[in-house]
């Protein structure tokens, strides 16, 4: 891949600046954890909140980020951190995945940062309040050198001790179904209302696989190189396209050499990752709910035959 051929002397110096930014980030958002919050919405059907923790998390990151690399660009989920720039990087901030959570006091939820060169992860680092070692931590990659939870070098090929499990969104069952053969796999899916939390999990091998419907790319910028550095393996899948591809870069569909930070923030499509063997699996046997089944493709395709002689 063309990020092989990067300076890592550079790559490490932007992956320790990735990992003290999302540390001193979810300080920030523990001094607001189970305290009184300003909430904002950023729709009107009221479903998608903003807190002030939120914004001091990513006032903090555009600043800090700035300061140490400021011919980078900045692209956060939060309204106004759009930074543009020549330069063929790119940071895409997550402040607060995991928002109602948050909220509610439940300490499942991360800060994401993701680094890109030419739309390719190259660097990332998550922040989680409670990791898999059950304290606070970071896990960071950059590309070629692996995956770690503050150092700790991390697999996807843990062995589960009981019925493995994996991550499926809660809208599963409305957006994709499985062939009879993968569900009777034993797997117990989980939902934890963080992306970002949850794809750290898939790279230290707590889940099998996850699933992601409809994520943005700051939901996943950084927890795609966790998993394929980690030994797992991602993929995606176009609109109106069945089958999936391995995930390389973050480009629109109409993707060509003028990419924008535009086209980024609007990029939105299914993601799965996880161990190397089981994500093929769901990957091949994995369907949209209004596919037709393969039997009755094959019977209208036989009679169009015969209405076509």
């Amino acid at each position: 891949m063309d990020a092989d051929n990067l300076d890592i002397s550079l790559l490490e110096e932007i992956e320790a600046h990735a990992i003290s930014s999302a540390r001193e980030a979810g300080q920030i958002l523990l001094e607001h954890f189970s305290q009184p919050l300003e909430v904002q919405f950023k729709d009107k059907k009221r479903t998608d909140p903003v807190t002030t923790a939120d914004r001091r998390s990513e006032e903090f990151l555009k600043s800090t980020i700035r300061e140490k690399f400021p011919q980078h660009g900045i692209l956060g989920e939060e309204g106004g951190a759009l930074h543009k720039s020549d330069s063929p990087f790119v940071w895409v901030i997550d402040p607060l995945d995991g928002t109602s959570n948050f909220m509610n006091g439940l300490p499942l939820f991360a800060v994401s940062i993701g680094v890109l060169w030419k739309w390719q992860p190259v660097v990332g680092s998550i922040y989680v309040p409670v990791s898999h070692r059950g304290t606070a931590g970071v896990y960071h990659a950059c590309q070629g050198k692996g995956s770690h939870l503050d150092g700790e070098k991390i697999t996807v090929t843990r062995k589960p001790s009981g019925r493995p499990l994996s991550g499926n969104p809660s809208q599963f069952r409305s957006r994709f179904r499985l062939s009879r053969q993968s569900q009777r796999e034993p797997h117990e899916a989980r939902n934890l209302g963080s992306i970002a939390l949850e794809l750290t999990l898939a790279a230290c091998g707590v889940f099998q696989y996850a699933l992601f419907g409809s994520p943005k790319v700051w939901d996943v910028a950084a927890g795609v190189l966790l998993v394929k550095e980690a030994g797992g393996l991602a993929f995606t899948r176009r609109p109106k396209v069945r089958n999936w591809l391995p995930l390389e870069r973050f480009q629109s569909e109409q993707s060509n050499s003028k990419e924008t930070l535009e086209n980024l923030r609007s990029w939105s499509s299914p993601v799965i990752v996880g161990a190397p063997e089981i994500t093929r699996k769901v990957v091949q046997d994995i369907r949209s709910p209004h596919a037709p089944l393969s039997w009755l493709t094959a019977l209208q395709q036989h009679q169009s035959q015969k209405d076509g002689k």
